[in-house]
């Protein structure tokens, strides 16, 4: 195996964002969390106040990870000698010291934001920006059922955004569960400009595998679109009509080199069943997604040997060209933030960028 740089290394600037750490009810009071986000050990918990912190995952005594203590009092307590932090990341007590301990000694925390059930921590060196804009649709909306799935992929965020706006996979992958082989031509639009790659699909009698008939009972036309949003968000919308309707928004987290952990929100809108339908649909999309995770594994493996990647591309891989472009750029400069909008910098200020495409499906 290639002891080549690190993710974080490789990544340079798209560091400089704030990715989700946890869902917000996995961050109990009294229990600190252990994760790692592009190869740093972070130790996460809540506060006397509730709020949470994030701190590096090491005390400063002896670097024992703080993740393997407990909070007690809103303090993060070492579990080898003790030691006591506060939600600034400042050592509060050191029993071992009794009232002699002299102040001044901290852990450095991360910024964190709590919004729409998540917990985000600012992964970059310097500053934060502002809180993270992206917000997940309809969440709370009337009509609406939504939740997260949480998933670990062998596989790093490029892969992994290109593989949930690809259609062309669903047919062979998720055979009999997404769609079927029809040899039918389709026109696509790509749109992208410096922060995002949007694709419509003109397909109005597009089927949904099985789930057609429960997702789109009066067979109306269906809408698709893909999403991707700098640095590391896709949304895959499918509207049936004008009052029914499907969003899968996945939020790629990277852990370390050939290892993400996906946030995945789904919401629905499906009429009076949409609630009797849950568990179905969870199911349902917990099976797909595990689909996509086994063969995320067969790509790792193959990288694992060749770090290369000298992919030969059609068109419809022109999408995720355009991702790895964007991703490429991010990682040489600073990207915008997620759910900015702008345009193509490689067609000049002001521009937009649309080809129109034909594949088969």
């Amino acid at each position: 195996m290639s002891t080549g740089p690190s993710l974080s290394e490789r990544d340079g600037k798209l560091r400089e964002n704030w990715y989700i750490a946890c869902l917000a009810d996995e961050l109990r009071a009294g229990k600190p969390l252990a994760r790692v986000i592009y190869d740093q050990p972070l130790a996460l918990f809540r506060d006397g106040e509730g709020r949470a912190v994030c701190l590096p995952d090491r005390c400063l005594h002896r670097h024992t990870p703080l993740s393997r203590g407990t909070v007690e009092g809103g303090r993060l307590v070492c579990p080898y000698h003790g030691w006591e932090y506060d939600g600034g990341g400042a050592v509060a007590h050191v029993p071992s010291c009794g009232a002699t301990m002299k102040p001044g000694l901290r852990l450095g925390p991360k910024p964190v934001c709590e919004q729409d059930g998540c917990v985000w921590v600012w992964m970059g060196d310097g500053p934060a920006v502002a809180p993270p804009p992206w917000r997940f649709p309809f969440r709370g909306e009337k009509g609406w059922v939504s939740y997260f799935m949480t998933t670990d992929f062998a596989g790093e965020v490029t892969s992994l955004a290109e593989n949930f706006m690809d259609v062309p996979h669903t047919i062979f992958v998720h055979k009999g569960w997404f769609r079927r082989k029809r040899q039918n031509s389709m026109k696509i639009d790509v749109e992208t400009d410096e922060t995002s790659v949007l694709v419509t699909y003109h397909d109005q009698a597009d089927h949904v595998g099985f789930t057609g008939r429960i997702l789109n009972p009066r067979l109306e036309p269906v809408r698709h679109t893909d999403h991707f949003i700098m640095p590391n968000i896709t949304r895959v919308d499918y509207w049936f009509g004008t009052r029914r309707g499907f969003v899968i928004n996945s939020q790629c987290t990277p852990v370390s080199a050939l290892q993400s952990r996906v946030y995945t929100f789904i919401a629905y809108k499906l009429g009076r069943p949409s609630r009797l339908l849950a568990p179905f649909l969870r199911f349902y999309a917990r099976r797909v997604i595990e689909q996509d995770v086994d063969v995320i594994e067969m790509l790792a493996e193959s990288l694992r040997r060749d770090r290369k990647e000298s992919f030969h591309h059609t068109a419809a891989d022109v999408p995720h060209v355009a991702i790895e472009r964007l991703r490429a750029r991010g990682v040489r400069g600073a990207p915008e933030r997620q759910g900015a909008t702008a345009v193509d910098g490689g067609a000049g200020a002001g521009a937009r960028r649309k080809q129109t495409l034909e594949i088969w499906v």
